[in-house]
C-alpha cells in the first residue's frame, strides 16, 4: 500500500478550501510536523502482511521544511496570486506537532489518523 498524505491533500477539495485562510493553512503545517500519519487499511491481514514484507507501510511523515513547502505550493496554486509563499512562511511557526481538531477532522475523514513519534 502506497500512501501519500501530500498528494491526497493536493486533491482533496476541502482541503483546498481550509487552507485560503493563513491561520488554519499554518495549523495544517503544525499537524504535519513531528507527528507521522497512519493511513487506515481496510485490506485483508494477508494483503497488509505481504506489503510490510516489501518493506511497504501505511505510514507517513515529512520534515519541517518539507511541510512548510506543502502548504505553500497548495496556496500558491490556489491563492497568493503574485505573492508567491514558500516554505519559510511556515517553518518554524511555533507549537509544531499540534493537532487541532479541525486538522484532525479533515484527515480522518481522508482516512488518516495521527500516529505520534515514540519518545
Amino acid at each position: 500500500m502506497d500512501v501519500d498524505l501530500e498528494k491526497e491533500m493536493k486533491e482533496d477539495a476541502i482541503v483546498i478550501q481550509y487552507l485560503q485562510d493563513k491561520e488554519i493553512a499554518t495549523d495544517f503545517y503544525r499537524a504535519l510536523c513531528n507527528m507521522r500519519w497512519k493511513k487506515k487499511d481496510n485490506r485483508s491481514l494477508e494483503e497488509q502482511t505481504f506489503d510490510k514484507l516489501k518493506g511497504e507501510n501505511n505510514i507517513w511523515s515529512c520534515s519541517w521544511r518539507y511541510a512548510g513547502g506543502i502548504i505553500a505550493d497548495i496556496r500558491n496554486a490556489h491563492y497568493t496570486r503574485g505573492n508567491l509563499e514558500d516554505y519559510i512562511d511556515y517553518y518554524c511557526s511555533g507549537q509544531e506537532s499540534q493537532v487541532t481538531e479541525l486538522v484532525k477532522e479533515c484527515f480522518y475523514r481522508m482516512g488518516w489518523t495521527p500516529f505520534p513519534w515514540e519518545d
